[in-house]
């Protein structure tokens, strides 16, 4: 078990972090603590709940997100943020967990829009972003799982580990949950520059302009071809002489 103590003591943007060996979902316990502080008008802590194990774990779109003990970084970061910074924000986080992959693993760690982070074409870590407005602010729930040990699953038949593909000596469960913190925190703590975030997304990217895609939003199946991101972190997708941005949906390579 991390000590969380410890940890504290030498971050910089985070205040707090509670472990809890066993939950049904971390963004549950954390969308709690949202809407009482909200319905009492306190003010949202800058905080991390992490789970040891998840029974109910979520990821987009409702799917679910095998959570087995010891096996993976399962998390959700509380952060209060200007509204205006909310739609830069799944980007932006998907960079975070790709650098943290690069940096500390030497994993060459890959986006695909918006936030799906991979690892020679495999999933190995996924965000899931809550938020509820407050006026100017928005308080932001962001759920994180990384698949750090090998895990044999039939959820998961694309999914790899950090133990699968890192190429440096790997020291288990609770050094990358610590590394994962500070990398967080670090991160989190940076001034948010629109055009950083997207060149860094862009060089993390998977998706070439040209590539057939599918994107399924809602009810609706869109195909054509990428065409990139736009200032808002968009997807741009070419279907014929149209050029449709989309903000939020899944995207398959065709």
């Amino acid at each position: 078990m991390i000590d969380t103590r410890r940890i504290v003591s030498r971050l910089t943007t985070l205040e707090s972090i509670a472990v809890i060996p066993r939950v049904a979902s971390t963004n549950l316990v954390a969308r709690r603590i949202v809407n009482e502080c909200i319905d009492n008008e306190e003010s949202l802590p800058k905080a991390m709940i992490i789970a040891g194990e998840q029974f109910a774990g979520r990821g987009r779109n409702a799917r679910q997100w095998s959570s087995p003990a010891g096996k993976g970084i399962y998390a959700t970061t509380l952060l209060p943020i200007p509204a205006s910074e909310l739609s830069l924000l799944p980007l932006q986080m998907a960079n975070i967990v790709a650098s943290y992959l690069r940096e500390v693993f030497a994993i060459d760690a890959r986006v695909k829009w918006p936030n799906d982070v991979l690892a020679g074409g495999r999933k190995i870590a996924g965000i899931l972003i809550e938020a509820r407005m407050n006026e100017e602010r928005a308080f932001v729930l962001i759920g994180t799982g990384v698949n750090v040990e090998s895990v044999q699953d039939d959820l998961r038949p694309n999914a790899t580990s950090i133990a699968d593909v890192s190429p440096r000596g790997f020291h288990g469960i609770d050094v990358a949950t610590e590394a994962f913190i500070e990398h967080v925190d670090q991160r989190l703590g940076r001034k948010l520059e629109r055009d950083a975030v997207l060149d860094e997304w862009r060089s993390y990217s998977i998706h070439k302009a040209g590539d057939r895609i599918q994107c399924v939003v809602g009810e609706r199946n869109l195909e054509g071809t990428w065409e990139g991101i736009d200032e808002h972190g968009h997807a741009l997708l070419r279907s014929g002489a149209e050029t449709i941005a989309v903000s939020a949906g899944d995207l398959i390579l065709v």
